[in-house]
């Protein structure tokens, strides 16, 4: 949920926390008030000072009947009730008595009073012996009726007093908590009123892509579930992909904010051009996606495709910099050969699949060959992981020719795979393979490590030349796999040349940069490879310790047909001159390259005009042979030298 929903919710949260909290207490506070209120202990001394007065009068009835005739009255009686007062009084006057009752100056005035009378009556009563005695005594308690009177108008007042007092507090804690429970539930109401919100928005947030706000993958794949279970009711059910090539360039050369901007300018783009589109979602970094329907299905799936790659055609600004981009697009039209939704989905991602892995920035339908092509190639990467155990794997040599004496200076090993029942396999179509699986790594230690062992076997003066691929330099194992390969062959380092193309510097270049710096450091010369092709190849040279570059033979082919390479070939070695770098220029077939090319000032050469690529036995025996006629021609050049000397004159 975007921050800016959240402006209520936490003060909303902590108001209805604060709210339930206080009613919890204030209903704590009211039970302990009723409690208290109900205390017996104060009930008691209320009603002691209330039935003080009808004790007295029971008192009185008892010592005045006590000498009655016939009087069943006895002395133990009127000690009884006296002893009733006598303990009536002393409680009136405990501090908890008062205390409790909350008495004024006037009751501890008239309670102290009647506290005295008793004191003095006391030791007349154990003298009653008369009834003159009995008139006295009931004259002297008279007085106590009146005070007895007063002191229970006096409680009852207070009492009431205090009991009108605890009702309005009684009255004030109802409607605070009636305040607080109206407030919990209007909280209440509107934390609900939010949840659902969230929920909505959270319902959103699942099924849109934050970044383009167009539906995301989980919304597209329900959508299509739910259209493939209708059948071809409405038309043919027909999927599209879209990727945009070379995406992974715009987020290493200009960052992922132009990254992020290219990616939504794109799918404002796409989605102008599919109004047909069921659902046209973004399933994840650079893929998007379409779903159709339609009766004629390949006709229109056809002109769609047109419309979408042709709208990627007019240049992105992305913060300022004008970038071309292009698609790739996969098509699938639901057929009664697949079984579910999934099926649709694989199809044409195999069709756009297809279309990468040939040209790029274009369409493809989908044909059930396709599917055996996926299922050949899983084959072909199963085999290629058990190649290098069954000695399948051999590496082949191509010669590098110093264009100055035109003697071999090095050879550039190159991979092969002999299949055991499909004869030999094309390095174009195992090596992305082994690429996209990982294989590459173990197999391209084992490529150094041979490369090395041949090296090892020829002059000191000649090197090998190994490419290293983008997915090696991940590889934690790399460095130490060139170092024991040297070390373990005796092979000095400088005599090692790894070779390396712009698409691996655009993967990481940090990383790549730090990996260069070690291996140079051991002594490792590095070439950068194809030079000319890629995007920034000028900014490269400055970037990173390369030691050597090698023309892409794109220009050599037109070297001797367009002026324009040929200068470009001629501009690139005086370059390499002015930083230090030797050259090398590839794909030299015939004589007048070679004229051109050397016309230039490149150091070495390379193509099939010097020979092709080699097994390792017959590299040797082209040394050896190369050698015997440096041989022979130091020979001939001595014998001529001789023979020119003037001979002496004979005497």
């Amino acid at each position: 949920m975007p921050k800016h929903q959240n402006k209520w919710e936490y003060p909303l949260l902590a108001g209805t926390a604060g709210l339930g909290i206080a009613a919890v207490s204030m209903l704590f506070s009211s039970v302990q008030y009723i409690n208290g209120i109900s205390r017996s202990a104060e009930n008691n001394v209320v009603y002691e000072v209330l039935t003080t007065a009808p004790e007295l009068a029971r008192l009185q009835m008892t010592v005045a009947a006590r000498f009655l005739p016939e009087s069943p009255v006895t002395d133990d009686d009127v000690a009884l009730r006296f002893g009733i007062l006598e303990n009536r009084m002393v409680v009136l006057g405990t501090a908890e008595s008062r205390r409790l009752r909350q008495d004024g100056d006037e009751a501890i005035a008239l309670i102290e009073r009647m506290q005295k009378t008793v004191r003095e009556i006391s030791p007349r009563m154990q003298h009653l012996k008369t009834s003159a005695d009995a008139v006295a005594i009931l004259s002297a308690i008279e007085p106590l009726n009146t005070a007895a009177a007063q002191l229970a108008a006096l409680t009852t007042s207070s009492s009431s007093g205090r009991i009108a007092e605890n009702r309005a507090k009684l009255i004030g804690i109802f409607w605070q908590l009636l305040s607080e429970i109206l407030g919990l539930l209007i909280c209440g109401i509107l934390l609900i009123a939010l949840l659902r919100r969230a929920r909505r928005v959270a319902r959103h947030s699942a099924s849109s892509d934050v970044l383009t706000g167009l539906p995301n993958r989980l919304s597209f794949n329900s959508t299509l579930s739910e259209e493939f279970g209708r059948g071809n009711e409405t038309g043919s059910l027909i999927v599209m992909m879209i990727d945009l090539d070379h995406f992974k360039h715009v987020n290493d050369t200009l960052g992922h904010a132009a990254g992020d901007q290219l990616l939504s300018l794109a799918a404002t783009r796409l989605l102008t051009a599919v109004p047909e589109a069921l659902l046209f979602a973004r399933l994840g970094g650079d893929e998007f996606a379409a779903i159709f329907r339609e009766t004629d299905a390949e006709r229109f799936a056809v002109d769609v495709a047109q419309r979408m790659l042709e709208t990627l055609h007019q240049p992105f600004d992305l913060f300022g910099s004008l970038v071309t981009a292009s698609g790739s697009l996969g098509i699938a039209i639901a057929s009664p050969d697949d079984l579910g939704s999934d099926d649709l989905m694989k199809n044409a991602d195999l069709a756009l699949y297809a279309v990468k892995d040939a040209t790029r920035g274009a369409y493809r339908l989908y044909h059930p060959a396709l599917k055996q092509a996926y299922l050949d190639r899983q084959i072909l990467a199963s085999d290629l992981e058990r190649a290098l155990e069954k000695d399948e794997l051999e590496l082949h040599f191509q010669p590098v020719v110093s264009l100055g004496s035109g003697r071999t200076s090095g050879f550039e090993a190159l991979l092969r795979w002999k299949h055991a029942t499909r004869g030999r396999i094309s390095p174009a179509e195992f090596i992305p393979i082994a690429e996209e699986t990982g294989f590459i790594l173990p197999i391209g230690r084992w490529v150094i490590a041979d490369a090395c062992a041949t090296a090892a076997t020829w002059p000191d003066d000649i090197s090998i030349a190994v490419n290293l691929s983008a997915r090696q330099f991940g590889d934690p194992q790399l460095k130490a796999s060139i170092v024991s390969a040297l070390s373990k062959h005796g092979l000095r380092p400088s005599r090692l040349t790894l070779e390396i193309t712009e698409s691996v510097l655009i993967q990481n270049d940090h990383i790549v940069l730090a990996t260069l710096n070690d291996l140079r450091a051991i002594g490792v010369r590095i070439s950068l490879d194809d030079f000319g092709t890629g995007y920034a190849s000028l900014s490269y040279l400055t970037r990173f310790p390369f030691d050597a570059i090698k023309i892409d033979q794109s220009f050599v082919r037109c070297s001797t047909g367009e002026e324009d390479s040929l200068i470009i070939v001629q501009t690139i070695c005086e370059l390499a001159a002015k930083l230090g770098l030797s050259t090398v220029a590839e794909g030299i077939e015939t004589e007048e390259q070679l004229a051109a090319i050397r016309a230039t000032g490149c150091d070495e050469g390379q193509g099939y005009l010097f020979d092709r690529p080699l097994p390792a036995s017959e590299c040797a025996t082209r040394i050896a042979l190369e050698q015997l006629s440096w041989v022979r021609e130091g020979a001939t050049a001595a014998l001529n030298t001789i023979a020119s000397i003037p001979r002496p004159a004979e005497i």
